[in-house]
């Protein structure tokens, strides 16, 4: 369930019509374009985008319907027109009330557009919004791109012959001797951290190590599921911590330096990666022969 505090939950609480934003003077409902959710299912969805941004802290504002009753807003409805939240929104994908999952994207973009148009710039419940929709967009367009498939390019040595596990390396040694690299290098130790929820927030978690364990082991099939682990990294980073918390701007940035490394290697994402071949064993010493 997305209600996860027991404290009581709303999108624009203590806010009324004297405060409202009014940045934005007619009501407009998000559109999302038809096809640009790519190869995202629904059930995916609800997986990789949903739930985990239900579980950020600032998410609580939005887990439930405003009770304009409770809250003393009356001209709520009057200016929010479609009230929505994360908690009907959860509602409609186990009912699968939606046909596209540019459907689904469309109800989330308008809990972040309804809290910033009753709540003004600065207030504590528009500020939320805003990170909450940057941590939703940026999750989002990682996972388009990690689900589109499109027709590989004509084949390169590397697509056809594999890329050596050997030329990743460094690639990896990149990103462990980054200056801003040291929180990400080996595994969260929640229980010493004194993270008890860490587990319930980050249900894959992530580190370096774990992602240098796996391309020596040949867990990893092609540059795409590599590329897939390591930025589980940094999403799991901004997740548990907000996409404003030091960490979250420090995982932003490896993101983004991760991406220009692999740009840079002119790996093709649709490559295989080939274990390196294991040394000869050593030659038997040769008999002698008997005089």
């Amino acid at each position: 369930a997305l209600a996860r505090r027991a404290r009581v939950r709303c999108c624009c609480a203590g806010v009324g019509a004297s405060r409202c934003g009014g940045a934005m003077s007619t009501y407009s409902r998000p559109q999302v374009p038809a096809g640009s959710c790519g190869a995202i299912s629904l059930r995916l969805a609800g997986r990789d985008l949903l739930k985990p941004i239900s579980k950020m802290d600032q998410a609580f504002y939005f887990l439930q319907p405003v009770d304009v009753v409770a809250l003393r807003i009356p001209d709520y409805p009057t200016i929010v027109r479609e009230p929505m939240d994360l908690g009907t929104i959860e509602k409609k994908l186990d009912a699968s009330s939606y046909a596209t999952t540019e459907e689904f994207v469309a109800d989330v973009k308008l809990v972040w557009y309804n809290a910033r148009l009753y709540n003004p710039v600065g207030s504590v419940v528009h500020e939320a919004a805003r990170a909450l929709e940057k941590a939703f967009d940026d999750r989002l367009e990682a996972l388009v791109g990690s689900c589109d498939r499109p027709a590989p390019p004509a084949p390169d040595s590397d697509a056809a012959d594999g890329v050596p596990a050997s030329k990743l390396r460094p690639l990896l040694r990149s990103l462990q001797s980054h200056a801003r690299s040291k929180p990400f290098r080996v595994p969260v130790d929640y229980v010493a951290l004194n993270l008890p929820h860490y587990p319930t927030i980050i249900t894959q978690p992530m580190d370096l190590a774990t992602v240098s364990s796996n391309l020596e082991r040949g867990r990893y099939g092609t540059v795409a599921d590599l590329r897939r682990d390591i930025d589980l990294i940094w999403q799991n980073a901004i997740d548990f911590n907000g996409p404003t918390s030091w960490i979250g701007a420090d995982a932003s940035t490896l993101r983004e330096h991760t991406k220009r490394k692999f740009s840079q290697s002119g790996f093709a994402d649709t490559a295989a990666i080939a274990l390196d071949a294991a040394a000869p064993p050593p030659a038997a010493p040769a008999r002698k022969r008997a005089p």
